[in-house]
């Protein structure tokens, strides 16, 4: 497995750099802009290109707040000049501090995100793909990365596209192998022990779990616009679901398999019983939001299902080719195996 997949990348890094050498001697000379990211999941996109890069100033807290700081700080040794403070405690945006970063172009998604910017007086680049595509993750990386080059004149390289494209390719055999088992999963954003929520259908998690094989427990669940993404839910709702599998986003997948969030009870839970209780990998940014990593995502959650598939050894192998296909990093070994820990 791990052959077959190390190939696939390795042509990927070819195909992802052939056309910006192409490109880039087509286009005029590249403009420069000083940048400001609003939200956090488009930052890792445009960290896999080092000219746009470059030009950020400033990005939303959340960026930081969610990655694993050793792994950004080693990628990106400057990383400390771009700033977060122009966001508030209550993550309003703080005009004042914004415009001290004269800032002439600003990224954000979706109407959320847009604290009336036009008050900057600079252009706005909305990055949110509408409709359907919202929760398709390849679609809306590949919509990023395509926003970010062409607003900035940058010469388009199309690497998430083709992450995503190789991805779906190498896990197809697999992915119909576990779809005949009936896996039933959790997909679980949120357990700090105060509140439990999990991603229902026309969401980025179950979109992962569906690429994987997995059938979605939540997958019926009514919801209507971006509240779809975290839904509350009891914990009463989720043994009565009693998933197979359990993928945890946004807290401890070992907090719930020690039983140390107070309220909770797990062990009555067949994932629990089968010490199938995963905590998403964390770089970058949370492989299980929507992190420059994911595309890494259902392979992970394969190698977990069925480690015979895709073994640890595999995983490491393969996230260590990511990175130096998609970010020209060599991860050292002790942070490769801080991301794809279990916490």
């Amino acid at each position: 497995m791990l052959k077959v997949l190390h190939v696939l990348y390795t042509l990927l890094l070819a195909l992802c750099l052939f056309p910006v050498v192409v490109h880039a001697t087509m286009n005029e000379p590249i403009r420069h802009h000083r940048i400001i990211i609003i939200g956090n999941c488009p930052f890792g996109v445009i960290l896999a290109n080092p000219q746009a890069y470059s030009q950020v100033v400033g990005v939303g807290p959340w960026a930081f707040l969610h990655a694993n700081m050793n792994v950004l700080k080693d990628m990106k040794p400057d990383i400390g000049r771009i700033t977060t403070r122009f966001i508030n405690e209550d993550y309003s945006v703080n005009l004042e501090t914004l415009l001290n970063l004269h800032p002439d172009i600003i990224f954000y998604y979706g109407k959320s995100q847009n604290d009336h910017l036009e008050r900057a007086g600079v252009p706005l680049v909305n990055l949110d793909t509408g409709g359907s595509a919202k929760y398709d993750p390849e679609e809306t990386q590949s919509y990023w990365e395509t926003a970010f080059e062409d607003s900035l004149g940058l010469p388009r390289t199309d690497k998430f596209h083709r992450a995503w494209e190789t991805t779906r390719k190498a896990i197809q055999p697999y992915a119909d192998r576990i779809r005949q088992q009936h896996i039933r999963a959790l997909y679980l954003e949120q357990s700090d022990g105060k509140t439990l929520r999990v991603s229902g259908p026309h969401t980025f998690g179950d979109t992962y779990l569906k690429m994987a094989g997995m059938e979605n427990v939540a997958g019926n669940l009514q919801v209507s616009g971006d509240a779809g993404r975290y839904i509350t839910v009891s914990m009463e709702q989720i043994m009565a679901w009693n998933p197979d599998v359990i993928f945890v986003v946004f807290g401890s997948a070992r907090a719930l398999l020690d039983n140390r969030n107070p309220g909770q009870m797990w062990q009555g839970i067949r994932a629990w019983k089968n010490k199938r209780i995963y905590s998403t990998p964390v770089g970058l940014h949370n492989w299980g939001g929507l992190s420059a990593e994911t595309p890494l995502l259902p392979l992970f959650m394969i190698s977990k299902l069925e480690p015979d598939f895709v073994s640890d050894a595999d995983m490491k192998g393969l996230t260590r080719a990511y990175y130096k296909t998609m970010f020209n990093y060599a991860i050292p070994e002790r942070l490769l195996n801080e991301v794809l820990s279990q916490r």
